[in-house]
């Protein structure tokens, strides 16, 4: 899961009820990103941070590959 810190339509205590309820399912993995709001990975959008949309997408290919196996291509 990819959650901006700065993120406007999910707030500080929502953001920090998700963690509480998640930290301990080892099927999740929760990234935080901070100084970044929502759609920081969407191209085109004002919110679009290079450096953080790369890493998002750099992990969100990881666990494609991870999961789907390697004669998957993502």
């Amino acid at each position: 899961m990819h959650m901006s810190a700065n993120d406007e339509y999910v707030s500080p205590s929502a953001q920090a009820t998700i963690h509480q309820g998640l930290k301990d399912n080892p099927l999740v993995t929760i990234y935080r990103y901070e100084g970044v709001s929502h759609g920081f990975s969407r191209m085109g959008n004002s919110a679009y941070r290079k450096e953080a949309a790369e890493l998002a997408r750099d992990r969100t290919l990881a666990f494609l590959k991870q999961h789907l196996g390697s004669g998957v291509k993502v």
